[in-house]
């Protein structure tokens, strides 16, 4: 059956595309390889620490460090391959021939992003909610954490949107936009956790209202308090800025996109 442009099962299978490219990237083998470490530590953890505070710490603490760093990972390497992989690989030049808009184009792929990258992190912390929550020390009954690893899971969506949609404009405007991403995640955003950072400096980061948003159920409260300052925003701001964010970064990535002439 053909697929008349313009309409969505053209955009559809390009999504179905850009999704089967991606799950047989390279950059996937790197994501699996940091959530197969985290499941080797959660491995070792369940059957050798006997301590119930760090039992019941263990799942908030890898989730904000370890599966934190995946996500700005993922967000940076997958975003910016939305535009950077077609350009590379000549195949922005097969669908501008085609009679696709350049904004629909850029969020098919930019859904395809996002819910591969949700798909893999979250069955991951999925996975190591089950091997922990056998352990005989910690709280709360078996539902409970599971509710909670999907709680964990939104977190880490709307991180993968917003970083996802800064990535998607630093590849639209940048020649080398993993190189810029990887300056901001790990230069900027560093930058504004210091604890004496002035608040006007912090709210100037994506990090400070994911902080904000992120589930606070035997979360080290010192260690997030000094990220966010004396004065964070409350999660209704948060959670508007970051969708804010999302759109109006999407919206330069598209103009940016429709606007640019990419050398082929």
């Amino acid at each position: 059956m053909l697929i008349h442009a313009n309409t969505f099962p053209t955009y559809f299978a390009l999504f179905k595309v850009t999704l089967r490219q991606m799950f047989w990237s390279r950059r996937t083998v790197l994501i699996l390889l940091g959530c197969g470490l985290s499941l080797l530590i959660a491995l070792i953890f369940r059957f050798t620490v006997r301590s119930s505070s760090m039992v019941n710490q263990f799942i908030p603490q890898i989730t904000l460090l370890l599966y934190g760093l995946l996500v700005s990972l993922s967000a940076i390497f997958y975003g910016t391959a939305i535009i950077s992989d077609e350009v590379d690989g000549k195949g922005l030049t097969y669908l501008q021939m085609r009679p696709l808009r350049k904004s629909t184009i850029l969020l098919s792929k930019f859904a395809a992003y996002f819910v591969g990258s949700l798909a893999i992190i979250g069955v991951s912390h999925l996975i190591l909610t089950i091997i922990v929550v056998t352990h005989p020390k910690l709280d709360k009954n078996i539902l409970f954490h599971l509710g909670m690893s999907l709680y964990y899971t939104a977190s880490m969506a709307l991180s993968l949107l917003a970083y996802g949609a800064l990535a998607a404009t630093l590849a639209a405007k940048f020649k080398h936009p993993v190189l810029w991403g990887l300056v901001f995640i790990m230069g900027w955003e560093g930058i504004t956790g210091i604890e004496y950072m002035p608040m006007g400096i912090k709210r100037l980061s994506i990090s400070h209202y994911l902080l904000t948003l992120f589930p606070d159920y035997r979360t080290p409260r010192n260690q997030i308090s000094v990220l966010l300052g004396e004065s964070p925003p409350s999660e209704w701001v948060a959670l508007l800025v970051i969708c804010l964010l999302t759109a109006g970064l999407l919206w330069l990535a598209i103009r940016i996109f429709r606007e640019r002439e990419y050398l082929m």
